[in-house]
Order: C-alpha cells, then structure tokens, then sequence
C-alpha cells in the first residue's frame, strides 16, 4: 500500500535530479516495496518525473531582428503607428495646412480632403489626471525555496510562506517565487472569481523563463492553475496505511501556505484521481491540469499490462 512518505520520498529524489530506474531500485531492493505499489506510486507522480528541459531556439531573438525582410515590416508598422497618432491629436491642423496649400497652387483645383471620413476615427474624451489609489494592491511576499511538509523547520518560521498563509487567510492579494525544480514556482494569492468577489483563490504558474516541458512535449513555462483557497486539503500524516485528506492546519500561517503549495501541485490530482471533469467542478481552471491529465495518460499507455 502505498504512503504518503513514499509518494514525497519519490517526489524528492527527483528533484535531485534522480532517474526513475535509480528510485526505483532503491525502493524495491533496499526498501521492500513492491512492484504494483511502486507503479502506482509512480504514476501519481509521474507527469513531474517527465519534465526535462526543452531545446533552445535554432534562432535567437537578435538573429531573427537582423532579416531585412522583417526589419522593413517593423519600420512600416511604426510609421504607420506614427502617422495614425499625428492625425488623431493634430488631425485640424494638418487639413487647415494641407487645404491652404492646394489653394495656393496655381493651375490646380484640388478638393480640400475630407479626412473625418476617411479615417473614422473617434476621439477619446480628456482624460482625467486625477491620480486613482490602487484599493487592493498585491503584496510582494519576496522569494524563497518550494516547502518540506515533512520538515517544520523549513516552513514555520520562514517569512515567506508566512506571509503568504497570512494572505490567504485574509484573502489579500500576494505574490512569491518559490524556487521548485519540477514544479511551478510562482505562488499568488487572487481574487479571480468575478461572480462573487469575496472568493479568495490561490494561482501556482510556471515563469516565462521555464525550460521544462511535460512527458507530452508541451513545454510548461506560463502554465498554471487556480482555485478556490475554500477546497485546499492536507494529507493525514496520522495514516500509514493509505492516503487520506483532512482540513488544512489553520494554526500555522507558514504551515498552511505550504499545504495549500503541496494541495495544488499535487495533492488535488491525488485526491480527485487525475480526473479533470472532478477537479474543474471544484472550480479550479489552468493549462497545468490539462499538461497533468495528459501526462498520466501518456504514461499510462505506455505502461505494459
């Protein structure tokens, strides 16, 4: 039967870099487990166990500037952006110079150019200089590493998750970076859900910067998931015989934004069995669970029966 200890034992090595055949021959030569609790195991884990680095571009960003070809579209879209802002703020000016010097060119009877009704362009009313106050600002939790439920240590006193457990709990707007090797590293307390603004959830997204890519080939940088902060479980630590959720631990702010880091990453996946249709009618949404979903089932297809 398989653990909780097994699943976060499994989840550690990996990022450290481990292969799953080295894991794998530790647990059942050294670890006693067997071989379908090992398989399970690891397709709980397995759409992390995936993720390697994607190749760079053949091309980089400057290589790809340096086409004339391309250099000639991007001169011309900012002369056109050019001319089509001197029209709107001096679109008057420009018909008074233009109509007076048709008229004073001799031999020429040239209309004056109705320019309002070639370009339809509606001026946008003065705006207001006031200075508006942002009411609900996003409080930067600064950086830190990814949580060890299984280490206290690491996570009660670390100001960080603190202060994004703080957030959580009074449903304010925050934002930290929490350095992962496999998983996403940015952690974001929100207020997504326009229905009903007093729903506070929690959003887990991979950075631009991201290399990773899923056992699909789909790379992973800018994928996330978000849900309501209301359905975040923990894992009953108090069972050893299989994996169970209980309510969260409110007493510790740090504690609490941990569980909620392990709960998005993959406790949910656990719980509702990799089930997309289950986690969605929780009100979560996110590439990150189509990239899970379809990573399991990739992995599944190729384990032999």
């Amino acid at each position: 039967m398989i653990t909780p200890e097994l699943i976060g034992y499994i989840r550690g090595e990996f990022a450290k870099g481990r292969t799953r055949e080295d894991i794998h021959k530790t647990l059942s030569e050294g670890g006693g487990w067997s071989e379908a609790d090992l398989s399970e195991a690891f397709r709980i884990v397995i759409p992390m166990q995936g993720f390697t680095a994607s190749p760079p571009s053949s091309l980089s960003l400057k290589t790809q500037l340096s086409s004339p070809r391309l250099r000639i579209i991007v001169v011309g879209v900012v002369i056109a952006l050019f001319c089509l802002g001197a029209w709107y703020f001096f679109g008057p000016q420009i018909k008074n110079f233009w109509n007076a010097t048709m008229n004073n060119v001799r031999g020429f009877s040239v209309p004056s150019f109705n320019f309002d009704k070639i370009f339809s362009i509606d001026k946008a009313p003065a705006k207001n200089n006031t200075i508006v106050k942002n009411v609900n600002p996003v409080k930067n939790c600064g950086t830190s590493i990814a949580p060890d439920l299984k280490n206290p240590l690491l996570y009660k006193d670390d100001a960080v998750l603190n202060c994004l457990g703080n957030s959580a709990l009074s449903c304010t707007p925050a934002r930290a970076v929490l350095e992962d090797a496999l998983f996403p590293t940015i952690f974001q307390i929100t207020k997504e859900n326009t229905k009903d603004p007093n729903v506070c959830n929690f959003r887990l997204s991979y950075g631009p910067e991201s290399t990773l890519v899923d056992i699909t080939g789909k790379k992973l940088a800018l994928q996330s998931i978000s849900c309501p902060v209301g359905i975040v479980k923990a894992l009953d630590e108090s069972s050893s015989e299989t994996i169970v959720f209980k309510a969260p631990s409110l007493d510790n702010s740090g504690k609490y934004a941990s569980q909620i880091y392990f709960y998005g990453t993959l406790g949910l996946f656990i719980e509702q069995g990799i089930d997309k249709t289950k986690i969605q009618n929780l009100g979560c949404s996110g590439s990150y669970i189509d990239s899970v979903v379809a990573s399991f089932k990739k992995m599944q297809s190729q384990t032999p029966k």
